[in-house]
């Protein structure tokens, strides 16, 4: 089982130890998902968050009209799920869908209690990653009532580098709330004056 990248994340926020780390790998499970394939429909109850070893996946919600809206991207090194329907373990408003072909580790809800049990350390781990994934929903929030669609991509393009080559422009486009047309246009902008300062 690929757990090191796992256990690599757990140890940049909490110390653990061999009997801890046996624990949380006998606890996880090794999936593999195909391209376009769901983790998570919506309605459906989310059993499992799911921390990504390799792959892209995306987290988003159908509105009324039918337009898709991504509220998260995940790659290697992060989690995804549903996360009010895995916590409460309700139907899921969003769908959990893989980009890429991805490989992760399946976290059962009653697992994760029974790692809350066993090593408690755990309930800290979860609650710095809640807290600064909560952070980084406001920041978003923020940014987009009091941003440009330019400035909303740039600072996509800064907090998220790595991000923007692997997944499709339409897909970036969602997420920053606006067409794929108006990201061609905004990315020709910059790369005109980018090449005026030169």
């Amino acid at each position: 089982m690929k757990a090191d990248l796992l256990l690599e994340s757990l140890e940049k926020e909490i110390w653990l130890s061999d009997r801890d780390k046996e624990l949380i790998v006998s606890l996880v499970r090794e999936r593999r998902i195909k391209k376009h394939q769901f983790v998570v429909h919506e309605g459906a109850v989310s059993r499992c968050t799911n921390f990504v070893i390799e792959g892209s996946m995306r987290t988003y919600f159908v509105d009324l009209n039918g337009q898709e809206h991504i509220v998260q991207f995940a790659i290697e090194g992060w989690w995804i799920s549903d996360l009010n329907s895995f916590i409460m373990q309700v139907p899921a408003t969003f769908n959990v869908q893989a980009i890429e072909d991805c490989v992760v580790l399946e976290l059962p809800y009653e697992n994760l209690e029974t790692l809350y049990e066993n090593v408690p350390k755990m309930e800290r781990y979860f609650r710095i990653l809640t807290q600064r994934a909560f952070v980084s929903f406001q920041q978003r929030i923020l940014q987009n009532i009091s941003m440009t669609a330019e400035d909303r991509y740039l600072a996509f393009l800064k907090k998220y580098p790595k991000i923007e080559l692997r997944i499709p422009q339409r897909l970036v486009a969602s997420y920053l709330g606006i067409s794929p047309e108006f990201l061609s246009k905004i990315k020709k902008r910059l790369k005109e004056a980018k090449s005026n300062l030169k």
